[in-house]
């Protein structure tokens, strides 16, 4: 049997005490290390913490699954020689094998596998723990994150790293789904079993999150948002059934959480957006998040791509690939999202444009501030309009003209659309709402989209695959 290699080489992150090789040799130690650890609550919301705070950094979330690597693939940059840095470039043109692809995309699976296997021991010991030390719901908070978090990872582990189910089928080799702490060999799974091992967590992280507050409590505005919360798990439902292509089970799910938005997620308004003051201006539309990160280094991990003076590094676009992103020509010229979000810097030498919607301005309100959009309320939306757009498109339609609405659009769609009508919109809607989330390169990906903003051509369907690291291809894979 084989198994996640690189998984075996990191460390419980909490336990900073212990090296690497003591983790991996010294099971006595570190068994020890854990009860200590483990024996009131507060280790165990210490340990999801930094788990939170694991997938924040820039190998994962923090830049590379959302800003970075993943939009670069999505094709939400104009990439030259004269922009963006060589790694993204190649990347960008499928040559993942190179010197300045490979350490980003080894990292995102040795960076995903780590935090699995920091939530497989939380998830461990909460099997041996007391459980009279939790109050409430205490428990099953932290039990159903956990789930929650391990399934949503492996699932974008999936994504990047095997085929599409439109490109090859659901019998493709998928990816390890790692269950135990300990560095235990774990066979590669095909795509299909992958996926039921992803819902099989997300419907016990289902059960368990019954007990969120934000489901079970009509207020808002309680921070559950920046937790995987039980919304989450839905919304992650929706989006692995729309993989599988299982359009009833992806609206069911869908429909669950845009239920409640209005009081749970509402949309932004636009004097949220549109404040003149820079700093008070909610670009990341905060109301809306289902799911997000607070990232503490994110001006940090920002500045150095998407606003900066070093022109060969940067990811910018061009004004023309601009107009034809938002439809300026037609529809584009009220939406907040290019009226609000674009940032244009023309007292340079050479003027650059970048996507706004992370920027930290100076004195940013606190509020706004290091908040990272994972999964936001328009994606359901989305999601149901496709799931609809054959059975029922007058209804499709009216999801998009929602949202649109939201975004300060007023051009309508045609009521007479078609099925290919509707799914052109929702692929333009993904290319406006997405930037600086990674999402449109998993659109594409799941589509088997030959067309990519920037690719010359027919993108080829083997590019959507990232390669396994090579640790991992040396041991058969």
């Amino acid at each position: 049997m084989k198994g996640s290699k690189l998984l075996y080489a990191t460390c419980f992150l909490m336990l900073l005490t212990l090296s690497c090789k003591k983790w991996i040799e010294v099971e006595p130690k570190t068994q020890i290390e854990n009860e200590r650890f483990f024996a009131n609550v507060q280790g165990f919301t210490e340990a999801l913490n930094g788990v939170y705070i694991k997938i924040g950094t820039t190998p994962l979330y923090g830049r590379e699954l959302t800003f970075g690597l993943a939009d670069v693939l999505g094709g939400m940059y104009n990439l030259s020689t004269s922009n963006g840095s060589v790694a993204y470039r190649d990347a960008f043109a499928g040559s993942y094998q190179n010197d300045g692809p490979r350490p980003i995309i080894e990292g995102i699976w040795s960076n995903s596998y780590n935090a699995i296997s920091n939530l497989n021991n939380i998830l461990e010991q909460l099997e041996t723990a007391d459980r009279s030390m939790f109050i409430g719901n205490q428990y099953e908070l932290i039990k159903g994150e956990a789930l929650g978090l391990r399934a949503f990872l492996h699932f974008d582990l999936l994504r990047l790293y095997t085929p599409s189910i439109k490109n090859a089928g659901l019998d493709k080799p998928g990816v390890p789904y790692v269950t135990q702490y300990r560095p235990v060999l774990t066979p590669r799974l095909t795509v299909a079993n992958t996926l039921e091992k992803i819902s099989a967590d997300l419907d016990a992280a289902e059960l368990l999150l019954k007990a969120d507050p934000l489901f079970t409590n009509a207020a808002v505005n309680l921070e559950r948002d920046l937790k995987f919360n039980y919304y989450a798990v839905k919304a992650v439902k929706a989006r692995v059934a729309l993989w599988k292509d299982d359009k009833p089970a992806a609206l069911a799910a869908a429909e669950e959480v845009i239920a409640a938005a209005p009081v749970k997620f509402p949309f932004v308004l636009q004097s949220a957006v549109a404040s003149s003051n820079e700093a008070a201006r909610n670009r990341v539309f905060t109301t809306e998040h289902i799911f997000g990160l607070y990232v503490n280094k994110l001006a940090q991990n920002y500045v150095s791509l998407l606003d900066s003076t070093r022109f060969t590094t940067t990811l910018i676009i061009t004004a023309a690939r601009l107009a034809e992103q938002f439809e300026t020509a037609s529809v584009g010229t009220t939406d907040y999202r290019n009226v609000y979000l674009i940032r244009n810097l023309t007292g340079l030498a050479t003027p650059k444009i970048f996507f706004g919607k992370l920027y930290q301005a100076a004195g940013i309100t606190e509020a706004f501030s290091k908040r990272m959009p994972l999964i936001k309320i328009p994606e359901m939306y989305y999601i149901a309009a496709e799931c609809l757009k054959d059975t029922d498109p007058a209804k499709a339609i009216a999801y998009l003209t929602t949202v649109r609405a939201a975004r300060g659009v007023t051009a309508t769609i045609n009521a007479s659309s078609t099925a290919v009508q509707i799914q052109e919109e929702i692929r333009k809607e993904y290319w406006k709402e997405m930037p600086s989330e990674g999402q449109f390169f998993f659109y594409h990906k799941r589509m088997n989209s030959t067309a990519v903003p920037g690719v010359s051509g027919s993108y080829p369907p083997a590019r959507y695959v990232l390669p396994l690291p090579q640790l991992e291809t040396e041991f058969g894979y």
